[in-house]
């Protein structure tokens, strides 16, 4: 049986607007959702080791299907990847796979992936095209969309980096499947926080579907629908 159509929510930028694609499956639809964007382009996937064993063969096999052949920079794990040095690393990698301004930069992985990666397309190249693929609930529903983009400093955190819009966001639900209770309930306590903040509704729908969400299916795309 094929997947369900992912819930489309559109995000109205002018000439920079964009998709955001909610629903499961999609690592394994990215190449065709990413072709029908940006048609030809060459791609890199930039991810983290812990997300790679996870979900980079999946994706790979996805991209490869749409006529993609990525090539792929993996980094470590944790908050101290978004670092100077790796900042570098990935420009390099970038640069290294002879890919072109038109071509597509790829994060693959929770925030700190997804901001350094914005980060680097922003400016190797003057600017590439950029696409967000989040795997932590945190990342789906907040630090994919927006274009906040960065690096630590040893001066503090997210003080270096630009506003550069992603081309395409996919937020498949199916892989929260994988991450630890943990993550997922720190991730729903800050979505909480948000509601309680300045979004009632949001908060009420939270407190009273937790127990779908966590439990996966249809909750999770909705819960992704209804954050925005």
């Amino acid at each position: 049986m094929s997947e369900a159509a992912p819930v489309v929510v559109e995000v109205g930028l002018g000439e920079r607007a964009y998709d955001i694609l909610i629903g499961p499956g999609l690592l394994a639809r990215a190449g065709a959702e990413i072709g029908q964007r940006l048609p030809g382009r060459r791609a890199a996937v930039v991810t983290d080791d812990n997300v790679a064993a996870a979900h980079l063969a999946t994706l790979r096999a996805g991209l490869e299907k749409g006529g993609v052949n990525p090539a792929v920079i993996t980094l470590p794990a944790g908050e101290k990847t978004k670092s100077f040095a790796h900042l570098e690393e990935v420009v390099d990698g970038v640069l290294a796979a002879k890919l072109e301004r038109g071509d597509v930069v790829i994060a693959l992985g929770g925030g700190v992936i997804g901001d350094l990666t914005g980060f680097a397309a922003g400016i190797v190249r003057r600017g590439m095209n950029f696409v967000q693929i989040p795997t932590s609930l945190l990342a789906q529903v907040d630090s994919s969309v927006g274009g906040k983009t960065g690096i630590n400093s040893p001066r503090g955190k997210n003080l270096v980096g630009v506003f550069h819009q992603p081309k395409l966001v996919l937020a498949d639900t199916g892989v929260l499947d994988t991450l630890p209770i943990r993550e997922f309930r720190a991730g729903y306590a800050e979505l909480a926080k948000y509601g309680l903040i300045d979004r009632p509704a949001f908060f009420a729908w939270l407190e009273a579907n937790w127990k779908e969400v966590f439990a996966g299916g249809p909750a999770r795309v909705a819960l992704d629908q209804f954050s925005r």
